[in-house]
């Protein structure tokens, strides 16, 4: 089984959130298809910063303030709590792993002059914000996750010291969620067949906004 590791480069930082909304603007990289493919995947999470929703994220969304999740989340194919599709008689295997909506002028849809609407209960990806995490793979199977942070968010340098092991944690949570929702649906799929053994992965770019 591989490990998970996490790689935090920083150290002595600190950060307070300012409630300035620099975060809530989401990219949407127009160079890239609806589907792109794991070899351009790390570029992908260069250029944008789209906000990555679990599904305990569109719960908590959905328990506490009762928005519909058809209202916030985005998928490209419609939602239906599954985040594995499969097409091309299951030779493509595509993850449309959920992200927030936001408007065309690229602001969250829960994004108001007042602040985020949903701010006790935003998702585990905008907690993390101005720090993002990168996926790599090492020689030996192993995944790490190193995290990074914005310096351009105005919250930094201000505050409290951020706790790394606190950090660490909440990007483990947040990973783990994510992988075994996707595992246990492939495991699903694999089980009915549905999943060829040439299968190539593409991840999904919902909300893009065509010409």
């Amino acid at each position: 089984m591989p490990r998970v590791l996490v790689k935090a480069a920083f150290e002595g930082l600190s950060f307070e959130c300012q409630r300035c909304g620099s975060c809530c603007h989401h990219r949407r990289p127009q160079e890239f298809d609806d589907l792109v493919p794991l070899s351009r995947l790390k570029e992908f999470w260069e250029k944008s910063n789209l906000i990555y929703l679990t599904q305990k994220d569109v719960t908590n969304i959905f328990s506490r303030y009762k928005h519909p999740p058809e209202t916030f989340v985005d998928t490209l194919y419609p939602y239906d709590c599954k985040s594995v599709k499969v097409e091309d008689g299951g030779r493509k295997i595509i993850l449309d792993l959920p992200v927030m909506k936001s408007r065309e002028d690229t602001t969250c849809v829960f994004y108001e002059k007042s602040g985020c609407q949903v701010y006790s209960q935003r998702p585990k990806a905008c907690r993390l914000f101005p720090f993002r995490v990168e996926e790599e793979t090492a020689a030996n199977g192993d995944i790490i996750l190193n995290i990074s942070y914005n310096p351009s968010c105005p919250g930094i340098g201000k505050g409290r010291r951020v706790d790394p092991r606190k950090l660490e944690k909440l990007v483990v949570e947040q990973f783990l969620l994510r992988t075994e929702e996707v595992a246990s649906q492939v495991r699903e799929l694999q089980a009915k067949g549905k999943i060829a053994a040439d299968a190539q992965v593409f991840r999904s770019h919902p909300g893009r906004k065509k010409a």
